[in-house]
């Protein structure tokens, strides 16, 4: 039987691929462009790893320089609370480079800290060109905000956190032994409870990243309340020095306001994800009926 041509008006037009750039550049799925035309090549990559991990190191060694300079006035100035807790308390140390010791981590920490913007910015400047669009818009807002949040984790835990839990600690007992308290042991712990609390004081950036994901919902988290307030005691419990109920109070109720906060943060992005969207799309977009 023969076939009868299709009359050209009946003929479907091809789609016109600047709708599917469109709607790709929306979901900014595909990373922007080289400017060069090129890819870089292995050695290229290593090069530029190279010159970033300099620029990186030589930021960190001046930095440390620099509050070596300063140590002293920085150590006298974190024994404060000790003598605030204990007028009479002044450190020992009972190894030969104790004191050293405490003195070098104080000065690397710090350095640390000073040159954190350039190592964040040489990360940065390094993933850039493999981002998409979404991401290169999103990441640099997230990485300050996780700063700053770490930041003020780290200020409520030594100027709201240590001094209680270091008065509990020089007067516990005091009528029956007096302290002496080792430098590097206090600088040990007061660096243990800042670094943690603020990674603690992460939590809501962490909860807003798995309802962006689509992994958690407000709805599910604050279902958990009884386990979240179980899970504040506990972590405050392993992270503060003491082990006397005001301190970790002190630090328990913060972290269930931060898991509030991260609901909340939870429900500013739930209904933004992308992930359930282009599947909710691709169920749509699929035909009724078996193929023919």
């Amino acid at each position: 039987m023969a076939t009868q041509p299709v009359p050209a008006s009946e003929v479907p037009e091809p789609p016109d691929m600047a709708e599917f750039d469109v709607v790709a550049d929306e979901f900014g799925d595909q990373p922007p462009d080289d400017p060069e035309g090129r890819e870089l090549t292995l050695g290229e990559h290593l090069n530029e790893i190279r010159q970033r991990l300099t620029v990186t190191v030589l930021t960190l060694v001046l930095t440390t320089v620099i509050t070596l300079v300063f140590a002293s006035t920085i150590l006298d100035y974190l024994l404060g609370p000790g003598r605030e807790a204990l007028p009479e308390f002044r450190p020992i140390y009972t190894e030969l480079l104790g004191f050293i010791g405490a003195y070098i981590k104080i000065s690397l920490m710090l350095g640390l800290a000073g040159a954190m913007p350039v190592i964040v910015y040489q990360i940065y400047a390094f993933i850039h060109p493999g981002l998409t669009r979404n991401e290169q818009k999103w990441i640099m807002p997230i990485v300050g905000l996780a700063t700053i949040a770490f930041a003020c984790g780290g200020a409520f835990a030594f100027f709201i956190g240590w001094p209680p839990a270091l008065n509990f600690l020089l007067n516990f007992g005091q009528e029956i032994a007096d302290p002496q308290v080792r430098i590097n042991n206090y600088i040990d712990m007061l660096t243990r409870f800042v670094v943690w609390t603020g990674i603690v004081f992460e939590l809501p950036l962490f909860l807003m990243g798995l309802g962006a994901i689509g992994l958690v919902t407000s709805k599910r988290l604050l279902g958990m309340w009884r386990w979240a307030i179980i899970g504040s005691f506990l972590l405050a419990a392993l992270i503060t020095p003491s082990i006397d109920p005001v301190t970790q109070t002190f630090v328990a109720v913060p972290t269930l306001g931060l898991f509030i906060l991260g609901v909340l943060l939870v429900r500013l992005v739930e209904h933004r994800t992308v992930i359930p969207v282009i599947e909710s799309d691709l169920d749509d977009d699929e035909p009724d009926g078996q193929p023919a």
